[in-house]
């Protein structure tokens, strides 16, 4: 299985391309930030105001059949394998059922990060994957994986047998 965990919207040149192979690709695509500015406006992240006209482009490119796939895309997956549960989703939660779910990015500086690491809902799963951040690192059971199409890019390639393991496999 493939997971994506998301921002296929990050100000490149060819998003609505990458959301189509996406979409056509039978890869489980897990909303990210990107796709939730591309579906509900920037108005969602005060951070980001400056990407406004940049989204609102997007949202005049997007066909409703693109929308809909963007909208229908979930915010995180859950997978059990041998009694071991793994949860994907693009970065950890403040409240899933705010417009904007994740915690701020700033939440990787002020501490708050670590401590969500450290909360019974995130200790309840064996493994969680995010992406979000552009960076490679463990911390517990949270997997951060870099994205796709940054420098120093990453996969994650994950074994499940009677215990969890996995690596992080850079592109070149």
């Amino acid at each position: 299985m493939t997971v994506f965990l998301g921002d296929i919207f990050q100000r490149g040149n060819e998003e609505i391309e990458c959301l189509e192979l996406l979409k056509d690709s039978g890869v489980l695509c897990i909303k990210g930030n990107c796709e939730l500015y591309a579906e509900h406006g920037v108005d969602i992240d005060p951070d980001v105001e400056y990407l406004r006209d940049y989204y609102d482009g997007i949202r005049e490119k997007l066909t409703e059949e693109e929308m809909q796939f963007i909208s229908q895309m979930p915010l995180f997956y859950e997978k059990e394998y041998n009694g071991l549960i793994i949860r994907f989703s693009h970065f950890l939660f403040l409240d899933v059922d705010e417009a904007y779910p994740f915690l701020p990015l700033s939440s990787l500086k002020t501490g708050a990060f670590d401590e969500a690491c450290k909360s019974e809902e995130v200790k309840q799963y064996d493994l969680c994957v995010i992406g979000h951040s552009h960076q490679n690192f463990v911390k517990g059971n949270v997997v951060s994986v870099s994205a796709t199409g940054l420098e120093g890019a990453s996969y994650l390639l994950i074994n499940v047998d009677d215990s969890i393991g996995f690596e992080h496999v850079g592109i070149d």
